[in-house]
């Protein structure tokens, strides 16, 4: 039954075809051209360009270029309109079967008469952000690059948490992955030029936005709701970045270069001004400017220190109070990044159409060396820790894109592309070394309720000699992804009059995807305090040449590093002791890792040796095939309506392998894995949607849109992994997950004029089924055979712990309200005439059900109870401001974030449950225009106010639960293009 309404989804497109070439063929024309500023001759994309009294036009693209197909013969007023920009008419005559070439000058609408003005690349960046978001067929947001450039953002995340509805995870005071409208980094879709990137998480399927520098980019834009030709496996939204592509140049060859050096201002960071940037950029046209190549790279240096704080808390049953049962845990975190970009864009502009090929690659090393000390509050210990860390991470993409009419059916345009992605993150070097103390002069707090971490961090005995040498750990990870995608979308107008045309579309996508994930662990199974560990200490001892009687008891004394001072640790509110020495831990670990076999031979075999249960447990392989089909239509009732019907099919087939085993005493050593196996499933789903535009004024608009969509299961829960513990405990993933589906409603109004700029109000409402959780429940003997080993039978005596993860049953509501204004008030009188603003304004709610048994549950599907929040990572309050003022060639930009209440962490306890407390942070940015060989002169300053990202407990918001501390940061630079 579905491969015949599948036919049939395919059959229909062609029978209109058919339809419109016998109603159409023979007279039709098109038009075609540029849309300029008709000062500065710069492209102006997203100008709406249309024939007066018909509904046929088209919207300029990046570059300026609009086509209005199949338009019969006449005479016709064609109208041009540009929110910033004067509206244009032009009287044309359409002949039949010719194409008119007709390129439109529009004057900026600050221009007096009598002068010449000229719009500062800043005002025109704004505008065509606004027309490209007025003239798209979806609800979304645009960045334009003029934008990008004018604000001190260090990443694409950066630039995009400046939209409504968005907010980002930061790492060391930099944006990482994004958040849409409340939904998780993992729920949204990152694509470039339109092709989906390869994810950079091992775990789940989202995407490292750190790695993509901002000035590599012509655009952003951030889809909110989709429409069938768009991949539907997004519950918040889709990013797609705009890679640039060379632009013309009046000697046929640019150069640009951008040198920027910065400034770290955390007050205990070290290398403070060792960030920089270069990019060095070629780029130019030939053969008429048909030909392009841009040649782009990007050299950047980032110094990302951080002070860090976390502690975990447990309830009292009564009073909703709390206590401190687990640990607090401080890290100084000097933390550095090199990345390199580098793009070759290839385009070849066709007279209906455009050959592209586009290359980009990415790499960036992180350095992180950690200090740590854990104060274990129930276990009286304090733990101090080093531990070094390089992770590298390379991204690839490389795309084909053909675009244009084919051959022998002119009404019929393709687009083809060919693309292949590569991820690959990789921690080859890792490690940490630990020292033990106990007592450590805290237990005494173990029983305090509503207990204040200052006062554990002041208690502790900070005695080195207390402290002895406890673990080594050395940790290699490798997870990589390999895509290769194909698609082929094509359209043709099926026009009944000038009053109601219309653009069928059809089309469909294969993606291979490959992916595997290993690790090799090796550390301490006898830490080295235990007596087992004697002749692995009594060889370190030696190494080191220390003075020591009791080889189980090296002390941190021997290892302190004298010149090392934490400064103001956190703002001087707690206080870090005992700085490691990090050349002799380097020296330990290399040791420790030469010398296994000597280990063994001293009869301390599992003082340091290769942990044989970690190096496999988690590993996994395999793939997944993506096929989808879709055909929709943009129908266009005069200048009024616009209606997008659509459906989708779309079917996610994967294929993992996974390790299933069970532990031994001898696991360490020998884990029992015979029961590996490799699972496949399939996700096949139809998906209708549908995008109404109605314009009953030129100056307001109302979209609507109703839409399907879904997220695939996080690898790590799919994985088909079975670990068999020695006692109660299992951990059984559940390969058989449902993908999430949420059902879409948008709401947006639109106000927009040249004095008013862009004025937008919307809502939105998500329905979602099927969101998938960590799930934990019980089973006794042999009912647990399901989730057991296939060739092992659990206990008749015991009852099984199984840890898995489940689709919750209840239905998530997730809901907010989208406010945002951008204009600039060339109306008004100098100087006032400079002003620019962009303000928007985020509330967003949900409503989500968490299941959750008490102990004694013997059923996966017997819920005994559930509690109510917000989704994790959903803010409740988003404001974002910009102002600037622009004079000539200087610009001056003054922005704010005010984020409040993201909610960071569940539990049924609602004492323990988590989220940020408010962030408010102020940055601010100047450029200015050098008469000299095209230069130009920029600084930022970030985090003007010194903000900190800050977790706190709910019902108690004085009290903290994480807590990053990164300080202000500032750069200064030059730009030269000639």
């Amino acid at each position: 039954m579905k491969k015949t309404i599948l036919f049939f989804v395919f059959l229909f497109p062609v029978i209109l075809f058919g339809s419109s070439v016998v109603l159409q063929a023979g007279s039709a024309a098109s038009i075609q051209g540029v849309v300029r500023d008709s000062k500065t001759h710069d492209p102006l994309p997203g100008a709406n360009v249309f024939l007066v009294g018909t509904s046929l036009g088209a919207a300029s693209d990046i570059h300026g270029k609009y086509i209005i197909p199949h338009v019969p013969p006449g005479k016709y007023t064609l109208r041009s309109q540009f929110i910033g920009y004067k509206t244009k008419d032009i009287p044309i005559l359409v002949q039949p079967g010719k194409t008119l070439r007709q390129n439109i000058f529009m004057d900026y609408v600050g221009v007096v008469k009598g002068k010449t003005v000229v719009v500062t690349a800043q005002a025109e960046g704004q505008m065509a952000a606004i027309n490209q978001q007025l003239t798209s067929d979806r609800i979304e947001n645009v960045v334009s690059s003029a934008r990008i450039q004018e604000l001190p953002d260090a990443n694409a995340a950066e630039s995009l948490r400046r939209l409504p509805g968005i907010s980002i995870e930061r790492v060391g005071g930099e944006g990482s992955k994004v958040v849409i409208r409340g939904l998780a980094p993992k729920y949204n879709v990152i694509t470039i030029n339109g092709v989906r990137m390869a994810s950079s998480n091992p775990n789940d399927r989202s995407t490292d936005l750190s790695m993509i520098s901002s000035s590599m980019l012509e655009g952003i834009a951030v889809s909110k709701t989709v429409t069938a030709d768009q991949d539907a496996d997004v519950l918040g939204g889709t990013v797609d970045f705009e890679i640039r592509e060379a632009r013309a140049s009046k000697h046929g060859v640019g150069f640009h270069f951008l040198a920027q050096h910065g400034y770290t201002g955390l007050p205990d960071a070290y290398d403070k001004y060792d960030n920089y940037k270069y990019v060095p950029i070629i780029e130019g046209r030939f053969f008429k400017k048909r030909l392009g190549i841009l040649i782009q790279a990007n050299f950047e240096n980032r110094n990302l220190t951080s002070n860090e704080f976390s502690a975990s808390y447990t309830h009292k049953s009564t009073d909703h109070i709390y206590y401190i049962t687990q640990s607090i845990d401080l890290h100084y975190m000097p933390r550095f990044r090199k990345r390199t970009n580098g793009i070759l864009a290839l385009d070849y502009r066709l007279p209906e159409g455009k050959i592209s090929f586009t290359n980009f690659f990415n790499s960036a090393v992180t350095k992180v060396t950690d200090r740590s000390e854990l104060f274990n509050v129930g276990g009286n210990q304090h733990i101090y820790g080093l531990s070094y860390s390089k992770g590298e991470n390379t991204m690839m993409s490389n795309i084909l894109a053909i675009k244009g009419k084919l051959p022998f059916f002119h009404l019929l345009n393709a687009d083809l592309r060919l693309a292949h992605n590569y991820s690959e993150t990789s921690r080859p070097k890792d490690w940490e070394v630990t020292f033990y103390q106990s007592p450590a002069g805290i237990g005494k707090f173990s029983n305090k309720v509503n207990l204040d971490p200052k006062d554990v961090v002041a208690a502790v005995d900070p005695n080195p000699k207390k402290a002895n040498l406890n673990t080594v750990l050395i940790n290699n990870n490798d997870s990589k992804e390999r895509t290769l995608m194909a698609s082929l979308d094509m359209d043709f107008p099926l026009n009944f009059s000038n009053q109601v045309t219309s653009v069928i579309k059809f089309g469909g996508k294969y993606r291979y995807q490959k992916r595997s994930y290993e690790a090799e662990v090796y550390n301490t199974n006898a830490t080295f305090v235990s007596p087992s560990a004697q002749g692995a200490s009594r060889m370190i001892v030696k190494h080191f040449g220390l003075h020591v009687s009791d080889p189980t008891a090296i002390h941190l004394s021997y290892f302190l590093d004298k010149d090392f001072d934490y400064g103001e640790f956190l703002e001087g509110d707690y206080t870090m002791h005992n700085p490691i020495k990090f050349s002799m831990m380097e020296d330990l670990v290399n040791f420790c890792r030469e010398n296994t076999r000597a280990f063994a031979k001293a009869g301390s075999r599992e003082a340091f040796a290769r942990n044989t249960y970690l190096s496999l447990t988690h590993n996994y392989s395999g793939h997944e095939v993506m096929t989808a089909g879709y055909v929709m239509a943009t129908i266009h009732v005069g200048r009024q309506w616009t209606l997008i019907p659509g459906i989708r099919y779309q079917n996610l087939q994967t294929t993992y392998f996974g390790t299933r085993g069970q532990q031994t005493p001898l696991s360490y050593l020998r884990y029992n894995h015979s029961t590996d196996t490799t699972v496949t499933v399939s996700h096949p789903y139809w998906l209708p949607d549908m995008n109404i535009r109605y314009k009953p004024l030129p100056w307001f608009d109302v979209r609507l849109s109703y839409s399907h969509t879904i997220s695939y299961p996080d690898f790590k829960a799919i994985i088909p992994r079975i670990d068999a513990s020695m006692g109660a405990n299992v951990a059984w993933n559940n390969y058989k997950l449902k993908p999430s589906r949420s059902r879409n409603y948008d709401l947006y109004f639109s106000f927009f004029r040249n004095k008013l700029g862009l004025l937008t109000i919307g809502g939105f409402l998500k329905q979602i089924d099927n969101l998938i959780y960590p799930w934990r429940f019980s089973k006794p003997g042999l009912e647990a055979k399901p989730y057991y080993l296939t060739n092992k039978t659990p206990s008749p005596q015991i009852t099984y712990n199984i840890s898995t993860y489940i689709n919750n049953p209840y239905v998530i509501n997730n809901w907010g309200m989208e406010f945002e204004w951008q204009t600039h008030f060339w109306y008004l009188p100098n100087p006032l005439k400079g002003l620019v603003l962009s303000v928007n304004y985020t509330k967003m709610h949900s409503k989500a059900e968490y299941p959750y048994v008490f102990a004694g549950a013997t059923s996966m599907s017997n819920i005994d109870t559930s509690f109510t929040d917000r989704l994790i990572d959903q803010p409740d309050h988003i404001l974002n401001l910009v102002t600037g003022y622009d004079y000539k060639g200087f610009s001056i930009r003054v922005s704010m974030l005010y984020q409040d209440d993201v909610f960071t962490g569940s539990s049924q306890w609602p004492q323990l449950r988590t989220s940020t407390a408010a962030y408010e942070r102020w940055d601010i940015s100047f450029r200015q225009k050098l008469p000299w060989f095209g230069l130009q002169l920029y600084g930022d300053v970030n985090n003007l106010n010194g903000a900190k990202d800050m977790s706190v407990l709910q019902m108690y918001p004085e009290t903290p639960r994480s807590m990053e501390i990164y300080g202000m940061s500032a750069d200064i630079g030059l730009r030269l293009k000639l």
